[in-house]
């Protein structure tokens, strides 16, 4: 969800989309890295995802921040520098455009360094109507810090969104094996439980940029819900950079609530949408 499925069918224009590789500008169809290149030998890189508009890249500090919190947790050697980076996001972004972008950087101890900027169209019916989704049981690992860094490594999180794509729901929850609510494949997860704003604590998942933003707005509690608690949630919803807040309506075909977006969700999205738009 937070990569986003941007397009609404019937929308046929071609979107624009700029990549930089190591600091020069290519055709995505024939961007390729070496195959010695340790992302290829061995998963090893780390990713961050952000939204643009207009110029503008909303918390880019805080997503480099983010970035070089991991190279250096995970210790990794040869990494491209943070100024390289800000620099090809930049360009990228304003090569790409004012409309609405999805911005990746992957960066390797290659050293190699992939800006890609997309263009992406956000269909306001998810919003409106809310998602889908279902659980999977185990897939987040508390006692896991690796799962704390956005790295390559997307095998767990690949394997959750196909098992939404088969029950036909839109995203994954993502829970431990006693059942307590995580994360989802691609974004943070609150709940509203008794009136209270929660969230899981930051141990074995991302600390979302998005869900940071939302932490200094708004008195939420950091909780590992129990499974009894988060599934009678009057509200749920899913943030992360590129489409802000989205709620979710269902859970394992039982609705959340009374089967519609709340009003904690519509108040976090109308902040967050202001917050994001407006950041420059």
């Amino acid at each position: 969800m937070g990569e986003g499925r941007p397009v609404p069918p019937g929308d046929r224009r071609r979107l624009t989309r700029v990549v930089i590789l190591n600091g020069r500008r290519v055709d995505p169809a024939r961007a390729c890295i070496p195959i010695d290149d340790p992302a290829v030998r061995g998963g090893e890189g780390i990713f961050e995802t952000m939204r643009a508009r207009r110029g503008a890249v909303p918390f880019l500090d805080r997503h480099l921040d983010r970035l070089a919190a991991s190279v250096a947790a995970l210790g990794m050697a040869g990494m491209p520098p943070r100024d390289a980076i800000a620099r090809d996001v930049h360009a990228a972004v304003a090569a790409a455009g004012d409309g609405l972008l999805r911005v990746r950087v992957t960066a390797t101890p290659g050293p190699t360094l992939v800006v890609d900027a997309q263009e992406v169209r956000i269909d306001p019916a998810t919003r409106r109507n809310g998602l889908r989704a279902v659980s999977c049981r185990g897939y987040w690992v508390p006692q896991n810090p690796l799962a704390e860094h956005k790295t390559l490594a997307r095998i767990p999180f690949a394997r959750a969104g196909r098992a939404a794509d088969a029950a036909g729901a839109d995203t994954a929850l993502l829970l431990d094996p006693d059942g307590r609510l995580g994360e989802a494949v691609t974004a943070n997860v609150f709940a509203v439980i008794d009136g209270a704003l929660c969230t899981a604590p930051v141990r074995g998942l991302l600390p979302g940029v998005t869900r940071d933003a939302v932490l200094a707005a708004e008195p939420v509690r950091e909780v590992a819900l129990e499974e009894a608690d988060w599934r009678r949630a009057a509200e749920m919803f899913l943030t992360s950079g590129i489409q802000g807040a989205v709620p979710v309506v269902e859970v394992d075909g039982a609705p959340v609530g009374d089967g519609r977006p709340g009003p904690v969700t519509l108040r976090v999205a109308a902040a967050l949408d202001a917050l994001l738009d407006g950041c420059r």
